[in-house]
């Protein structure tokens, strides 16, 4: 298993400067309340832009007792766009070295949603605070970043967490 850090809201630079919000691909804008992480079984690697894919069922996911975190069992699998998914990767970003100290802080948190929020305009074809449509990341956890796994995965969905079943590159939306 391998687990990752998420975040499924629409975050203005203000929100993300005043609160870490983390939540495990649920839907809507409202803030959460605690800390939650996704462990993807299969497909990390194979990811790529324009992979379409499910959010996982709420039978995949429990709560560990020891940090109140939602941990979710995510099969990162592509469909197609053209039927109903959930989210789409828009933009893959290599983590550099030194980002293994700062996996599991605010910061770093912040710092990827950043990265997310600046590649948007470019796949989707609005600036995102201006888009319809939400972003969020993927990114490893100190034990995941161990088995490999160095990169952060920038995905977009509707905003009320509605399926999709088109294409959101150049959308302009």
């Amino acid at each position: 298993m391998i687990k990752l850090n998420t975040d499924k809201h629409k975050l203005s630079v203000i929100a993300i400067v005043g609160t870490l919000m983390m939540a495990t691909l649920s839907s809507g804008c409202s803030p959460a309340e605690e800390e939650s992480s996704q462990s993807v079984s299969q497909g990390y690697d194979e990811a790529f832009v324009g992979m379409c894919f499910n959010d996982a069922g709420p039978e995949d996911t429990h709560i560990d007792e020891s940090s109140n975190a939602a941990i979710t069992n995510l099969a990162l699998e592509p469909l197609s766009c053209q039927t109903p998914h959930d989210n789409e990767v828009y933009y893959i970003y290599p983590l550099p070295a030194e980002a293994e100290t700062k996996l599991d802080t605010e910061a770093f948190f912040e710092d990827m949603l950043d990265i997310c929020e600046d590649e948007f305009e470019d796949y989707i074809g609005s600036d995102y605070r201006e888009s319809y449509y939400e972003m969020s990341v993927l990114f490893p956890t100190t034990e995941s970043w161990k088995l490999g796994h160095k990169q952060a995965i920038c995905y977009a969905f509707h905003p009320a967490a509605k399926k999709l079943d088109f294409e959101l590159k150049d959308i302009d939306k």
